[in-house]
């Protein structure tokens, strides 16, 4: 693996081990500053702009007994792709990073394809010492901050940075992306002023593992999904909701559609999907114990979607694809 590789890779491991051992006490020493509703503040470091904001509360998942199951097939993987990351920065993403936030538009239009935002406890001067002993970073100084952005191609193109922010805070995304964020440190306005998405993150639970809120409206006007179905799900104009993976996968989320009438449709597409799921289930016992877990409740212009089924069907589920490809 050549230099630029082995930065990019170990820097971005500290913000993305939660995807990572996903394949994707519940709060410790860390210490939640109220932004909108309680998630942790760096939410409100994204611009107004915004039109998607994803939380991974990766304590939670750590101490979950789903990430118990993962680590033991593959922690020791993990560990030795972090080995030399965490002796050179002291940073074990494991046990200290607590919450990870992303967030960005579907069309960049030219502002930055997005950001993350990693949250816990990390050493600047030896993650900054790591950085400069494998490449050298191109410093941009801007709203009284240092983007260090990490070359591409020899130094020919830049694509991701880091950049720091407060204390327990740290930044990783493109340079569009990351100015922004520190435009909003500097006082312009933020995801607070969103009038689609601020009211829609106010309702969600920081303890659950994963998170998200979008502004769906833009996104699916260019579904690609053809007609008659595609015009249904063009109807939706937010969303948002949790999920939790413990011994069992339970979530919930929340469609908001243009009216009353799109959301009755849409729902009732919702409704036959899984009428199909119960009919193939009466072939399939892992399937029918999946399709019993979930559930559509219209209320008007939403539609709330709830899922709650034992973590194990997944891993049966694909146990039986494995087998079928055997005897094909």
């Amino acid at each position: 693996m050549n230099r630029r590789k082995i930065v990019v890779a170990s820097t971005v491991a500290m913000f993305a081990v939660a995807g990572v051992v996903a394949g994707l006490t519940l709060y410790t020493s860390f210490v939640v500053r109220a932004a909108i509703g309680d998630l942790p503040a760096a939410v409100q470091y994204f611009p107004a702009d915004s039109q998607g904001i994803v939380g991974i509360n990766v304590r939670a998942f750590i101490n979950s007994p789903f990430y118990a199951k993962f680590e033991a097939e593959h922690g020791r993987k993990i560990g030795s792709e972090l080995t030399e990351f965490i002796e050179k920065t002291g940073v074990d993403p494991r046990r200290d990073l607590d919450y990870v936030v992303a967030g960005g538009r579907s069309l960049g239009g030219g502002k930055g394809s997005g950001a993350l935002i990693a949250i816990g406890r990390f050493n600047r001067d030896a993650i900054t010492t790591f950085i400069n002993s494998r490449t050298v970073p191109i410093t941009v100084d801007y709203n009284g901050a240092k983007v260090y952005m990490i070359p591409e191609k020899s130094g020919g193109e830049l694509e991701k940075g880091i950049a720091f922010l407060r204390d327990g805070e740290i930044g990783l995304g493109d340079l569009e992306s990351l100015k922004a964020i520190l435009d909003v440190s500097a006082g312009k306005p933020g995801i607070t002023a969103n009038e689609t998405l601020a009211p829609l993150l106010g309702q969600l639970d920081p303890r659950a593992m994963f998170w998200f809120a979008g502004d769906a409206a833009d996104l699916l006007a260019r579904s690609p999904i053809p007609s008659p179905i595609g015009e249904k799900i063009a109807a939706i104009q937010s969303v948002f909701g949790t999920l939790n993976l413990t011994d069992a996968v339970s979530g919930r989320i929340t469609a908001n559609a243009r009216d009353e009438e799109s959301a009755t449709k849409l729902a009732d597409v919702v409704k036959g999907f899984i009428a199909l799921g119960q009919l193939a289930g009466e072939q399939n016992a892992e399937l029918a114990e999946l399709m019993k877990g979930i559930g559509v409740v219209q209320d008007k212009h939403r539609i709330h979607l709830s899922v709650n089924f034992p973590a194990d069907i997944l891993e049966r589920l694909e146990q039986m694809k494995t087998r079928a490809r055997r005897v094909l």
